[in-house]
């Protein structure tokens, strides 16, 4: 009985740190509650990796406290920082979608913490909530829109300037 309400306990948390996340503010408290079952809690220690370029993994996380720094390898295969992600901020979500390998390192470079869901909780919730399933994708869709719009902004503003 006590590891159902530890269990109970935890997912409620993991509902208020959803309820922290700007994409999902105009979910119902009951779609939180249900999203919450399908993630769990993770903590990083500065410095800690969360995943690395290449790797076949294929969680979607929410950083929600900390900074992460997201580097890419360049053609020396020296690690460069691409981004620095402060709170409320998404990872992983390219590899989450579309199953391929991860783009890019992300290192916690203070303490963070956050939610990850794996692909295995979005196929359950696709088999047994697709309607909360199709919510979710859709938020997705709109953040790597966002995301892809504004790379696009900053490479033609580098495009622009190698030009001049």
């Amino acid at each position: 009985m006590s590891e159902n309400v530890q269990m109970s306990e935890k997912t409620m948390g993991i509902a208020r740190i959803i309820d922290q996340i700007p994409i999902f503010s105009d979910l119902p408290t009951a779609e939180v509650d249900q999203l919450a079952s399908y993630f769990r809690l993770k903590k990083w220690a500065t410095g800690e990796t969360l995943f690395n370029e290449g790797e076949n993994s294929h969680d979607l996380i929410f950083v929600v406290t900390g900074t992460v720094s997201v580097r890419k390898k360049d053609k020396a295969g020296q690690q460069k920082e691409i981004a620095k992600l402060e709170g409320k901020n998404v990872l992983g979500e390219v590899a989450f979608v579309d199953k391929s390998l991860r783009s890019a390192t992300a290192v916690a470079i203070s303490e963070a913490t956050g939610i990850a869901m794996s692909q295995e909780h979005l196929d359950s919730i696709c088999d047994f909530n697709p309607s909360l399933a199709i919510k979710l994708l859709k938020k997705l869709n709109r953040l790597l829109s966002l995301k892809l719009r504004k790379t696009s902004k900053e490479f033609a503003e580098v495009a622009a300037s190698v030009e001049k």
